[in-house]
């Protein structure tokens, strides 16, 4: 649905490290000028059964938009953005990522649910704009980890991001399994002076709050 669309030659951009030392957490940051919202985006990464990262929803930004979040590789693998905004128009990028290992299917050396839900989050003056700053303690298990005992872990992935301001819902995250670990984002807002609402939801039905 999302590459369903007239396809834009320049605008879109995707930041991603050339190498990496450990594919379980790989930064990337996302960069897309021009774009009329609501803008629909998928976050992909290619050699995979579910090649899905994030399903990422905006109704309000400050141009151009940008925003970063981590990504889990199992190995060498391409990274992928495809976006499409109110007026159909798409973009599409791709940049490939050479993994050293990945440790995102190694055992926990701890207890994953330790502190689970701890939220942090920064809100930051930028260039007319906010600077939103965001980490959450999960530990999004794919289901395909052993533990110590080599017995396989519960899948457990969080279901949705949802950013509110004065009722407004401005962002919307649906994660899959390639998201990181302990979920990272930070993403340029228009300014506003009214409170800031975070909500994290659990497949287990808990709901993570957090306000600013």
């Amino acid at each position: 649905m999302l590459r369903e669309g007239r396809l834009q030659a320049s605008g879109l951009n995707l930041e991603a490290p050339e190498w990496v030392e450990d594919g379980a957490f790989v930064p990337v940051t996302v960069r897309l000028e021009g774009a009329r919202a609501p803008l629909r985006l998928a976050l992909l990464r290619n050699g995979e059964d579910d090649p899905r990262v994030a399903r990422v929803g905006l109704l309000e930004w400050r141009e151009p938009l940008e925003f970063s979040t981590r990504v889990r590789l199992s190995g060498s693998q391409d990274i992928e953005v495809v976006a499409r905004d109110a007026d159909g128009r798409v973009w599409q990028v791709s940049r490939p990522v050479r993994v050293a290992g990945s440790s995102c299917l190694a055992a926990p050396s701890g207890y994953p649910l330790a502190e689970l839900g701890l939220t942090r989050a920064w809100l930051r003056s930028r260039e007319a704009g906010l600077e939103l700053v965001s980490l959450l303690r999960h530990p999004m298990e794919s289901g395909r980890r052993l533990d110590a005992a080599g017995q396989p872990l519960p899948k457990r992935l969080l279901q949705r991001l949802t950013l509110i301001r004065d009722g407004e819902t401005l962002l919307e995250v649906e994660p899959f399994e390639g998201l990181s670990a302990n979920p990272y984002w930070r993403v340029l807002l228009a300014p506003g002076s009214a409170e800031l609402e975070m909500r994290w939801s659990d497949a287990d039905g808990s709901l993570y709050l957090h306000r600013l």
